[in-house]
């Protein structure tokens, strides 16, 4: 099966960027060295992740259990959030808040939006955006309200860390070279996009997207509000149109054996 290789190849993608950006970001207030935080929503996006590190100690938070310790030399905080964006938002500000992370990253999968992009492309978000938040009917002469703009911020969309944004396209590049990727703009809502006609309207109101997916835009409203740099890294899992689905429970198992083999190789060699 074609996309068997898709969270495999997103799993190292993610752990060469976890190698880099601990490298690259400033100290903690600590003066620790920066901890990273890695956030996926499947159990399948963190498995091998959480198997390939060296894990100090487990913490559950709200329903969430967070691994801390090294993937390598490198400080992390791994975590399931579950799917939608208040899992995700909770999860990221308690990375924050409890574990000191000094950046985040979220992988997983997500439906297209581009037609440039097919299963098992790569998505590096520019900036995200909430597609389902809308508050236009409480616009005024005074203050006119667009599509997923979030009162008292001034803003619709928010942007991911440049350096982070080149750590991801520098690893998948390296780690994916039989795919492409493309940077842009990803859009989250508490949805499964499944018809074109939802597709059409996301379209409509928010410009050229790349994927929809569930969580990433929350994340990145967390991240703003705590001046903590993300990225987004998603690898593309369907067309977010009706079409034929993939085999997930097949696609899950070989992806997990497969990762835990070349996160640990790419890991070394990017030492």
């Amino acid at each position: 099966m074609k996309s068997v290789k898709l969270l495999a190849v997103a799993a190292i993608a993610v752990a060469a960027i976890v190698v880099c950006a601990a490298v690259a970001l400033q100290p903690s207030k600590n003066d620790q060295e920066g901890r990273i935080g890695v956030i996926g929503a499947m159990e399948v996006e963190v498995k091998t992740l959480k198997e390939s590190m060296s894990v100090d100690y487990t913490k559950t938070i709200a329903g969430m259990e967070f691994f801390v310790g090294k993937l390598d030399d490198c400080d992390v905080v791994v975590v399931q959030c579950g799917m939608g964006k208040v899992n995700a938002g909770t999860c990221a500000q308690m990375l924050i808040t409890e574990f000191d992370v000094t950046a985040i990253i979220n992988t997983g999968a997500a439906g297209s939006l581009d037609n440039r992009l097919d299963i098992e492309d790569f998505v590096v978000s520019t900036d995200a955006v909430q597609h389902d938040f809308d508050v236009t009917p409480l616009s005024s002469p005074e203050k006119t309200y667009v599509k997923g703009e979030i009162p008292y911020t001034g803003k619709y969309s928010f942007e991911a860390d440049k350096g982070m944004r080149a750590m991801a396209v520098k690893a998948i590049t390296e780690c994916a070279k039989d795919v492409k990727y493309m940077e842009g703009r990803v859009c989250s809502g508490d949805q499964f996009i499944s018809t074109q006609e939802q597709k059409d309207t996301i379209l409509a109101n928010f410009g050229e997207c790349l994927c929809c997916e569930m969580e990433g835009a929350a994340i990145a409203q967390i991240c703003y509000l705590n001046d903590t740099p993300f990225v987004i890294i998603r690898a593309i899992s369907d067309k977010a149109d009706g079409s034929e689905m993939e085999d997930y429970l097949v696609f899950e198992k070989r992806a997990s054996e497969r990762s835990a083999k070349v996160v640990k190789y790419m890991l070394w060699e990017l030492l």
